[in-house]
């Protein structure tokens, strides 16, 4: 009997305070949210910060902007500071915590100065979805994460929106000329078979890698006989 009311109770709760248990139950998997500062889960800043790093408060990313200024230079070089904050929290914190972000109306970063851009709703979403990627998946985005490669190394924009291309002059100003490629990828046994040049012409380099979904061998739909492999494939 005394069972069945604790059972009774437990519902009514559920059913009078409902926000409250998702709120409890989201907190339960460690997930920072909004309006929360570093400090939420990381409590003792000598835990996450480098050796021989001077004293900081670790109260929000405006405490690390004063020294770490944000690089919008869209220059295609590694930008660690960025790409290891954004990696390592892309999967269990908001971007607001960082960020300021008026839905359509402007976009940026707390304690810096300016916006980066218009973001929807509709652009948040995907933001956050081809953040998930680069941070975490198997595909070309993620191996450009693991070097610290963040967004607009490539994409040579703040924020990437849907249908944002990546021109082959922006992957060739890291990873050399078509020459340069055609030399390293020439296989011994069949120098004609070689994706970096190929006989229809300087294609696309987004023909055969892909940023946020499977890479794939363009060469492989009329050469199904060819073993090829790409990385992110």
């Amino acid at each position: 009997m005394i069972i069945r009311i604790l059972m009774a109770l437990c519902l009514i709760c559920l059913n009078v305070f409902p926000s409250w248990a998702a709120g409890e139950q989201k907190k339960s998997v460690g997930t920072a949210q909004v309006g929360q500062s570093c400090a939420t889960c990381h409590p003792d800043a000598a835990s996450i910060l480098p050796k021989n790093h001077k004293p900081v408060k670790p109260v929000s990313i405006a405490s690390c902007t004063g020294c770490h200024k944000p690089d919008l230079s869209g220059k295609p070089e590694a930008k660690p500071f960025s790409a290891r904050l954004h990696r390592a929290h892309a999967a269990t914190t908001e971007c607001t915590l960082c960020h300021t972000w008026v839905a359509g109306k402007a976009f940026g970063l707390k304690g810096a100065k300016g916006t980066m851009g218009r973001v929807t709703k509709e652009d948040m979403a995907l933001l956050k979805k081809s953040f998930d990627s680069w941070a975490s998946s198997t595909h070309m985005d993620a191996l450009h994460g693991k070097g610290n490669i963040v967004c607009l190394a490539c994409h040579e924009k703040q924020l990437p929106m849907k249908g944002d291309s990546v021109e082959n002059e922006r992957c060739l100003s890291c990873h050399g000329s078509l020459e340069d490629l055609a030399a390293r990828s020439a296989p011994k046994d069949f120098p004609d078979r070689n994706p970096h040049k190929s006989h229809l012409g300087d294609i696309a380099c987004t023909a055969c890698h892909k940023g946020h979904q499977p890479s794939t061998v363009y060469c492989l739909g009329c050469h199904k006989k060819f073993e090829m492999k790409i990385p992110g494939g």
